[in-house]
């Protein structure tokens, strides 16, 4: 009965959210896909470049990398989504990446006058394809991506591009503090205009001077016009090849607030990074979970 009603509301918000979104989908990027329970903009474990391009950056003395990840909820939320990238280091120290995320609804029943479906599921999916480039300045990376996104709601599809741009620092300071800031789905140049976010972080070390034995603390932050606003806090460790994060994420959205836990583990091994997450979700609805899989050769 929960899975029936949540599948009303959402067809009913999203058959009047058309005309509001230009391109259908967009709300399905909402969720923090290919995460382990990080900072988006400093989301650098998986490689993924998704939320940040400079994020993308295979590292010195490496040539490739690949990543995929995928992101299900259970039947109550009906969202799933899966994100892969590849990235290549060039001779000068520039990486030059292609990545694909899909995310999709399943489940929405057509009804008419009565909760008995009639005809076909409604289709509700995008589709956000991204040509990256990431490179070291000094003590910053510099990333640029150029994306096209599709999206699909019922017989309605659209496609609309936009140009993101991100940085990272390398660590500044005895506390080895990064910052980082970036664009999402920014399209200043095209009639199709997206519902554009800001992503900024920071980062510290609290304990530890190897990178392999230590500790962070971390705050994010994420704002969009027409999209909720979230405020993301962590604290993660690492202890040789094991490495967690856990957080809680505060989500404004249509004037309610709501808190969410998350907790993320990475394994590495011999240039391998299996990732795990597990996030809460709102209105008592079952958590979601994230997996990421990351491989760099040499």
């Amino acid at each position: 009965m929960r899975r029936a009603t949540v599948l009303l509301l959402l067809t009913s918000i999203l058959s009047e959210g058309v005309s509001a979104q230009l391109v259908p989908g967009r709300d399905l990027l909402a969720f923090p896909i290919g995460l382990t329970a990080e900072a988006p903009a400093i989301g650098t474990t998986a490689g993924f470049g998704l939320w940040n391009p400079a994020s993308v950056t295979v590292p010195a003395g490496s040539r490739l990398r690949f990543a995929v990840g995928t992101m299900s909820a259970p039947v109550d939320v009906a969202v799933t989504a899966q994100v892969a990238t590849v990235a290549a280091r060039w001779h000068d120290g520039t990486t030059v990446a292609l990545g694909v995320a899909h995310a999709s609804v399943g489940d929405l029943l057509r009804t008419d006058s009565d909760p008995q479906s009639i005809g076909d599921e409604i289709p509700y999916a995008t589709t956000l394809l991204s040509l990256m480039a990431a490179r070291g300045v000094g003590p910053v990376t510099l990333g640029a991506a150029l994306r096209l996104r599709s999206g699909q709601l019922d017989d309605v599809a659209r496609r609309a591009v936009s140009v993101d741009v991100g940085v990272i620092s390398r660590g500044l300071g005895p506390r080895d503090v990064r910052l980082a800031a970036s664009t999402f789905l920014a399209s200043p140049f095209s009639r199709e205009h997206e519902q554009a976010e800001l992503l900024v972080a920071a980062d510290a070390r609290l304990v530890g001077t190897d990178s392999l034995r230590t500790s962070r603390v971390g705050l994010s932050y994420t704002a969009a016009d027409g999209m909720p606003r979230e405020a993301f806090g962590y604290v993660g460790a690492r202890w040789q090849r094991l490495e967690s994060r856990l957080g809680a994420a505060r989500t404004e959205a249509y004037g309610r607030t709501n808190w969410r836990a998350r907790l993320g583990i990475d394994f590495h091994h011999r240039g391998y990074v299996i990732g795990v997450a597990r996030e809460e979700s709102a209105g008592n609805l079952s958590a979601t979970y994230q997996f990421t899989l990351s491989s760099v050769l040499k």
